[in-house]
């Protein structure tokens, strides 16, 4: 026997081995053991495969096609405009309180409705016109389909984001709003109530607006006549005070007398001088006169000099209650500029209380549907096909991981 029938018989004895169910003295019985196993596994993979993937497919689209109640849909597209205020000048508070930018004020508000239209509040709203039990659990539905009656509000939200599907589009503004029922009349009943419901919150959003500002601006407005009775009251105490009816009017005057006294002084003096250069001695009746003018006149000069001195006989001189005094006319006529601005503020907002500042502008308004567009019949049962064949791939190699471990 040489190497090479050595290397046969080794080949033979270890594919012996590897067969756990061959017997010694039956060297055929290990073959037709090995091939009734694989019949046994090939059978157990197309069982498996029809149960997995071609049996659920199967009975897919005998409920889709066989069952299934056919949905149909309604749909409108609208916008959220906001009406630009009249203004009649840069400081107007409505131009304030609309933010600066509308478009960015259009896109928050057209995020708002979407939000509302798949919220609990517009079920709220919509509940005492609109029963979701009779459009949705009807019995003409098929029960994979339909609303189970009497469900509590959480689980009726839920289907009705299923059946309401909102959808707002940031680059063009504009909301599209697709409603699923299962007859034509409900599913235009369902989208006409979203579309009064989406209205009526807008509306309730145009006139909060309108509100706060109308009360924003008469707030204010009041808030500048308080001042400016209050600088009124302070001018009225401050001339009491220092007893002066107009103290840039006393002054001025003061400072006339002041003036023609001196100059009167001035001539008197010099005449004085005059007559005493002349020879005229103090027993002379001119110059007697003029002394005692001049007294007289100089007399009148500190007395003048006391009132400049001393205001309302305080210890403040009058030029310091003149500046007091026009430091708050100063205020008084900003206080004045500043009620007149919020009047006219007022005014505009009572202007624009009338109208709407935002509002829907419907351009597509909700259809009766004429033929039925979900399900997708095809697809439910090939997704549904799909589906197991990927499941049943994943377990066939899990099947066979298992397997090589245990041999």
């Amino acid at each position: 026997m040489d190497i090479d029938d050595l290397i046969g018989l080794a080949g033979t004895d270890r594919r012996q081995e590897s067969l756990p169910l061959a017997r010694p003295h039956a060297p055929g019985g290990a073959a037709r053991v090995y091939s009734l196993r694989q019949r046994l596994r090939r059978h157990a993979r197309a069982i498996s495969f029809l149960a997995c993937a071609v049996l659920p497919g199967i009975v897919a689209a005998g409920y889709e096609y066989g069952c299934a109640t056919g949905q149909y849909v309604s749909e409108f597209k609208l916008l959220v405009r906001q009406q630009a205020p009249e203004t009649s000048g840069q400081n107007s508070i409505i131009s304030g309180l609309g933010g600066g930018n509308p478009m960015l004020a259009m896109i928050e508000d057209s995020e708002v409705v979407q939000q509302y239209i798949g919220s609990h509040q517009i079920l709220a709203d919509l509940a005492p016109s609109l029963s979701l039990d009779r459009i949705f659990a009807s019995p003409r539905a098929d029960w994979l389909s339909r609303l189970t009656p009497g469900q509590p509000p959480e689980k009726q939200l839920l289907y009705w984001q299923s059946m309401v599907h909102p959808y707002f589009d940031l680059s063009s503004g504009v909301i599209t709003v697709r409603v699923r029922a299962f007859s034509p009349a409900d599913a235009l009943t369902v989208a006409r109530a979203v579309l009064a419901s989406s209205e009526a919150l807008v509306n309730q959003m145009s006139l909060q607006a309108r509100q706060n500002s109308l009360a924003y601006a008469a707030q204010t407005a009041d808030a500048a006549q308080a001042a400016l009775l209050a600088d009124e009251a302070n001018l009225a105490s401050y001339r009491n005070q220092y007893s002066v009816l107009f103290p840039e009017m006393t002054a001025a005057a003061t400072s006339s007398v002041d003036e023609g006294l001196s100059s009167r002084l001035a001539e008197d003096q010099a005449t004085l001088a005059s007559l005493t250069s002349l020879g005229q001695t103090d027993a002379s009746p001119q110059v007697q006169t003029l002394r005692a003018r001049i007294a007289a006149t100089q007399a009148q000069i500190s007395h003048v000099g006391a009132a400049l001195a001393s205001a309302g006989g305080g210890t403040q001189t009058l030029a310091s209650v003149l500046s007091g005094y026009n430091t708050l006319v100063e205020r008084q006529k900003l206080d004045e500029e500043l009620y007149d601005s919020d009047l006219l503020n007022l005014q505009n907002a009572r202007n624009s209380a009338a109208q709407k500042s935002i509002y829907l502008e419907t351009f597509v308004q909700p259809n009766l549907p004429v033929a039925s567009t979900y399900p997708v019949r095809w697809l439910a049962t090939a997704e549904t096909a799909l589906a197991g064949f990927i499941a049943w791939v994943l377990l066939t190699l899990v099947a066979n991981i298992i397997r090589d471990q245990v041999d």
